[in-house]
C-alpha cells in the first residue's frame, strides 16, 4: 500500500518547503497511528482467556498488543501490563493469581509467562462432557437448563432410545405394625 501511495504523497508535496513538508506528513501519519492505537487498545481491553486456550498463545498474544503500544509511542508500565494480563485469565487460574498477589511478586512477562506455563502443566485436566442419547441423537447433558422449545423435545415428555431401568416400588405399609409384632418380654404375638 505504501508503495503505491509513495508517487502520489511525492506529488502532492512537491512543492512544499521542508519544513511545511514534515509537519504535513507529521499530521498525516499522527491520524493513522491513532487509529491503529485505538484499535490496539480496543482489542486489548477485550482480549480474554477463552475456555481451553493454551496460558502461551494468549500471554504471547498480550505481550503482542502490549508491544504494538510502545511502538506507537504509548508504552505500558510492566506492573500494569502484567496486572491486566492476571485479571483477564480463565478462572481455572484463580488460585494462581491469588498466590502471586499475595506474594506481590513483581515479576516480568516472560516471568509470568514462564510460571503460567508451569501452573498450567499441573493443573488437573478438565473431566470429558456426558452426552446423552435423545431419540437417536447424541445431546450434551444440561445440568438443571431445561432444553428449549422446539430443541430435541417432542411433544410432551422426551423420548428415550433406550429403555430405562424399571422402579421398584416399597414394601407396602401395614396399617396396624404392633398386631403382627411378636413382644420381646413374653413372645406373645399381637399386643
Amino acid at each position: 500500500m505504501l508503495a503505491s501511495m509513495i508517487p502520489e504523497l511525492q506529488k502532492n508535496l512537491e512543492n512544499l518547503a521542508a519544513f511545511d513538508m514534515l509537519r504535513e506528513l507529521k499530521v498525516m501519519f499522527e491520524q493513522q497511528a491513532e487509529h491503529e492505537l485505538f484499535d490496539t487498545v480496543r482489542s486489548f481491553h477485550a482480549c480474554k482467556q477463552e475456555e481451553g486456550q493454551s496460558v502461551s498463545s494468549y500471554v504471547m498474544k498480550m505481550k503482542g498488543y502490549l508491544d504494538q503500544m510502545d511502538r506507537l509511542g504509548y508504552p505500558m508500565p510492566q506492573i500494569l501490563g502484567v496486572s491486566l494480563i492476571l485479571t483477564s485469565l480463565s478462572k481455572d487460574y484463580d488460585q494462581f493469581v491469588q498466590n502471586y498477589n499475595m506474594h506481590s511478586m513483581g515479576k516480568t512477562i516472560a516471568e509470568l509467562h514462564n510460571m503460567l506455563k508451569l501452573a498450567e502443566k499441573g493443573m488437573p485436566k478438565k473431566a470429558p462432557v456426558v452426552l446423552a442419547i435423545n431419540k437417536g441423537r447424541i445431546q450434551k447433558k444440561n445440568k438443571g437448563k431445561p432444553l428449549a422449545t422446539g430443541k430435541g423435545q417432542g411433544k410432551g415428555k422426551a423420548q428415550l432410545a433406550y429403555a430405562p431401568k424399571p422402579k421398584i416400588p416399597p414394601p407396602a405399609k401395614k396399617e396396624h405394625p404392633a398386631k403382627d409384632t411378636v413382644c420381646h418380654h413374653c413372645g406373645v404375638v399381637g399386643y
